[in-house]
């Protein structure tokens, strides 16, 4: 009964303040929840990832995330300065299943706010409560530090239950991984992004985005 209220709130929401309105009360629900969880300080990648395998930071909140070891984001140095990370099952998919199984069917607000915010902020929403997600770890990032740098988190793919694919390869170029191998990512996970060191240069990606422009 509950999920069937919060997608009456959604499409009220949407009706009421419009769909842009919806986009920013959404922004903003990502923002303070990120905002109440504090602050969290990590002497390195491994004690980081043990704390997200133990569910002991902010990022765990959104259900079974796994740092990809395997997929270390390297500096020109030969430094690890961060990780990919992938979502298993969207937090939300019991209450949209459930949604889906009491009425039949998402509400129209559900697609196009996903829609305008694909159009007006960024290319990377497969259904509403992604603006939700993807503000909520931008903020997050910006309270954790690892070995007292900055973290910054970068949307890279995820997959709507329609089966929509959003790859985003602006992002991929800045981080020097291959589309088509975060692509096959998504046959196990729902959601791919990454955690690395703000400003940090990483080795390979000023050289893809020269191909890219030649």
């Amino acid at each position: 009964m509950l999920d069937v209220a919060l997608i009456s709130l959604i499409q009220d929401m949407s009706e009421k303040a419009g769909i842009e309105g919806t986009i920013q009360y959404w922004s903003r629900v990502g923002e303070s929840l990120a905002k109440r969880m504090g602050k969290e300080a990590y002497m390195g990648w491994p004690s980081f990832n043990v704390a997200l395998r133990e569910g002991r930071t902010a990022f765990a909140i959104e259900g079974d995330v796994s740092a990809l070891t395997d997929l270390a984001i390297i500096d020109e140095d030969g430094d690890v300065v961060g990780y990919i990370y992938a979502l298993k099952e969207c937090v939300f998919k019991p209450t949209i299943l459930r949604i889906m199984d009491s009425i039949g069917e998402m509400p129209s607000a559900d697609s196009e706010v996903a829609h305008e915010y694909n159009i007006t902020i960024r290319n990377t929403a497969v259904c509403n409560f992604c603006v939700i997600h993807q503000k909520f770890r931008e903020e997050v990032a910006n309270n954790i530090t690892i070995a007292d740098q900055l973290l910054e988190c970068q949307q890279l793919a995820n997959k709507g239950f329609t089966g929509e694919v959003k790859i985003v390869e602006d992002a991929l170029t800045k981080i020097a991984i291959n589309p088509e191998f975060i692509r096959s990512l998504l046959r196990n996970y729902i959601c791919v992004f990454s955690l690395s060191i703000r400003d940090a240069k990483i080795k390979g990606a000023e050289k893809d985005s020269k191909e890219e422009k030649e």
